[in-house]
């Protein structure tokens, strides 16, 4: 079921290494930004924000991209009360709330990132923040080597909330409807959380491979999930699994006549839909309208996505 928008829709957006694209299914693919490799891509009613490694963010505002910050990103994230987040690879994390016109680093974050002597992941410099998340009373943070920190005081102090969980987190999920559970994806497999971050259990079941990828989660009784993993790091040799029961089960699921990618598939659900989710496999996309039960392909010859969201 669709609800009330109030937005021209950009379509399936993917970040790759040739770009921005843009893809209508039935219609050509339209290369927004051209010119950069995007890594990290997210929407939410009406705002999109992309990163570009290296080079900075741009921001959809509901009528053109541009350019809204220099520097190097890591992860960029759209709340759903609007705010823009960017988390740098050096360990920043700065937000807007002006559609990315203006940035204010959240200084608290700095005393985490310094004070807790963190370690990077194998083959990365420097510890960076690679996950925003707006839960029931605060802020989220996912940080590469350090795991999640709590905040509820617009990021002034921060707790932490790892137990149980990789400190090698790649990426944390807020449910749409159930703030206070989380799922995040990490080195080490794919875990979840019922109250907030407090305590996480990993999700082993059916899953033929241990890197997580990324995840859509269906709202339900219970969740439908929808996941993508690897065998190697960094997100080489991929696969997609489905959970019907929350996560506590997975399935590998054959998409047409394909169910192994050289690199790790990009998962989303549109988050205004709540039975619809996309999987950008290789060079095709493949729909699902039933909660990833049947699939079909949309289109194909496309670049590799590093990431995918979708505004439809």
């Amino acid at each position: 079921m669709i609800r009330r928008r109030t937005y021209e829709p950009l379509g399936i957006v993917l970040a790759t290494d040739e770009g921005i694209l843009q893809v209508v299914p039935g219609g050509n693919p339209e290369r927004a930004v051209p010119g950069h490799r995007f890594t990290s891509i997210d929407y939410h009613d009406g705002l999109c924000i992309a990163g570009a490694p290296g080079v900075g963010v741009w921001v959809h505002n509901g009528k053109k991209w541009g350019q809204r910050w220099e520097g190097d990103p890591r992860s960029v994230t759209v709340t759903t009360g609007g705010d823009l987040y960017i988390g740098t690879q050096d360990g920043l994390l700065l937000r807007s709330t002006d559609k990315g016109e203006t940035w204010v680093d959240i200084e608290g974050v700095k005393n985490v990132v310094k004070n807790a002597n963190f370690s990077p992941p194998a083959g990365e410099s420097k510890v960076a923040i690679v996950s925003v998340g707006d839960v029931m009373e605060g802020i989220i943070l996912g940080i590469a080597g350090g795991g999640a920190w709590y905040t509820r005081d617009e990021g002034k102090t921060w707790l932490r909330r790892s137990d149980g969980l990789d400190a090698k987190v790649h990426r944390i999920w807020v449910h749409a409807e159930q703030r206070d559970r989380l799922f995040a994806t990490a080195d080490r497999g794919v875990f979840r959380s019922e109250d907030e971050g407090f305590s996480w259990l990993q999700s082993l079941g059916g899953l033929d491979r241990s890197w997580g990828g990324s995840l859509a989660v269906l709202p339900g009784a219970p969740d439908t999930l929808v996941l993508s993993m690897a065998r190697q790091a960094p997100g080489l040799e991929g696969a997609v699994f489905r959970s019907a029961n929350g996560g506590v089960t997975w399935q590998r699921l054959m998409l047409e006549d394909e169910d192994e990618w050289d690199r790790v598939p990009c998962v989303v659900r549109p988050w205004d839909w709540e039975d619809l989710v996309f999987v950008a496999a290789g060079d095709k996309i493949f729909a699902s309208h039933d909660r990833g039960r049947s699939w079909i392909g949309l289109m194909s010859g496309l670049p590799v996505a590093n990431a995918i969201t979708a505004s439809v």
